[in-house]
């Protein structure tokens, strides 16, 4: 695939990564809910539900709320 600008950007590209570290960012919020839950790891209890909710969200919410704003914008 071709860059779309001449200073060899790809927006496309970028917009990918982002979305990919929104969900990995999701993913280890969650992860780190479920182990303040399991008592794995020895922080403030109810973080635990919180992290694993906003983590959730962030992981499938949030890249499909982005991509709609990017592709509305278009």
């Amino acid at each position: 695939m071709a860059p779309d600008h001449k200073d060899g950007h790809d927006p496309a590209a970028a917009r990918f990564w982002t979305l990919q570290f929104i969900r990995l960012s999701g993913m280890l919020t969650a992860i780190l809910g479920a182990l303040i839950i399991a008592k794995v790891i020895f922080l403030p209890e109810p973080l635990g539900p919180i992290l694993l909710v906003l983590g959730s969200a962030e992981f499938f919410v949030l890249p499909i709320a982005l991509a709609r704003k990017w592709k509305s914008a278009e």
